[in-house]
């Protein structure tokens, strides 16, 4: 059985494709006489170089509740940049729609594969190209819905782990996605010490790419790794011995000069942060530690996510000596982030929330 959400209204400021009237002549209402709760989700993205635009098309979401009915929420095509929304910012894609009170699983929104002309595509400097995405779907975490209250969270996409190319075509891997309850996550600062910048370039001198570009990249691990030996690279399989990063995270400069970086939507938990300028010689799918140059080169030390009182909490963490408390321009914005829709936020009363780092997550 397939249950039709109304379609969503959104202002056309947030899409890059016009808005358009959708046929409601096959949707119905939610039962009005069970009870509801309502349901918000969000997208957002980490930083990432040499890729100028993300273009994603969405469908439609599909969640499927304990009974095993089939709810499905119209999205219009919508069609925006995933670049714009990085770090702490995010989209609002699906505003406080009701549901019947209960357990969902199987969550996920629908993806138009791209041939680089139409449907989902990435523009970089060699031009326009498809993007397909596993199974055509953005998986999002099995979530409570409690009867007149809110659940607000956020899918987090870490395109530097999750996008790969083969053959000029682009290919976005569920293994870089998790969601998230918003009320269960905080967002991540780090300020980078400049020595710590000179000095890896300085080490890996003979290993500059073209252009003498170095890339800076800090990786977030769990806090079972305990020192930079058990550091590995974005490899799909790590070396024995060696465990994968949850996340990596672009370090900029501000107009000053200062190094910072960034990383949002993280679970609360406690991580471990590494550090080197050697991320144009890590593949996100080969491991590049046995089979190329790739190297860590300083162990960040440890840290703890709290999410607040009401989430969206910011911790802020200095690499080496830090930078002077600078956090780029983003970093003073956000500070009151709290994932776009964080108004009354509920979700912490969701107990069977499953917003964790779901590598396996419910994608279909």
């Amino acid at each position: 059985m397939k249950v039709y959400l109304p379609a969503l209204m959104m202002s056309c400021t947030l899409l890059l494709s016009a808005c358009g009237g959708g046929d409601d002549s096959s949707s119905s209402e939610p039962d009005q006489a069970l009870p509801v709760g309502q349901f918000s989700l969000a997208v957002s993205d980490s930083p990432m170089t040499d890729i100028s635009h993300v273009g994603m098309v969405m469908g439609e979401l599909v969640i499927t509740d304990a009974e095993g009915v089939e709810h499905r929420h119209d999205l219009q095509g919508m069609t925006f940049n995933l670049l714009d929304y990085q770090g702490m910012d995010n989209l609002l894609v699906v505003d406080n729609i009701d549901l019947p009170a209960g357990l969902y699983h199987d969550a996920y929104i629908t993806v138009e594969q791209g041939d680089g002309n139409q449907g989902s595509f990435i523009e970089n400097g060699e031009g326009r190209h498809g993007l397909h995405v596993t199974d055509g779907q953005l998986p999002v975490a099995d979530f409570e819905i409690v009867a007149d209250q809110g659940l607000d969270m956020t899918l987090e996409i870490d395109l530097y782990r999750g996008l790969s190319q083969t053959d000029g075509q682009f290919m976005l891997n569920h293994e870089a996605m998790w969601s998230i309850d918003n009320s269960q996550m905080g967002h991540l600062l780090g300020e980078v010490d400049p020595q710590w910048i000179a000095d890896c370039e300085t080490t890996y001198a003979g290993l500059a790419p073209d252009g003498s570009q170095f890339s800076h990249l800090a990786y977030l691990y769990p806090e079972s790794v305990t020192d930079i030996t058990q550091m590995a690279d974005m490899g799909s399989t790590p070396p024995d011995g060696l465990i994968a990063p949850m996340a990596v995270g672009h370090m900029m400069q501000d107009a000053d000069g200062n190094w910072y970086f960034s990383m949002g939507y993280l679970p609360e938990g406690n991580y471990r942060v590494g550090y080197t300028c050697l991320s144009h010689l890590d593949d996100p799918v080969n491991d590049d530690i046995s089979n190329g140059s790739f190297e860590m080169f300083k162990d960040a030390g440890a840290i703890t996510i709290e999410s607040g009182t009401v989430g969206g909490q910011q911790t802020i963490h200095q690499c080496g000596n830090g930078n002077g408390g600078h956090h780029g321009m983003n970093g003073g914005m956000n500070g009151g982030m709290n994932g776009g829709m964080n108004g009354g936020m509920n979700g912490g009363m969701n107990g069977g929330m499953n917003g964790g780092m779901n590598g396996g997550m419910n994608g279909g």
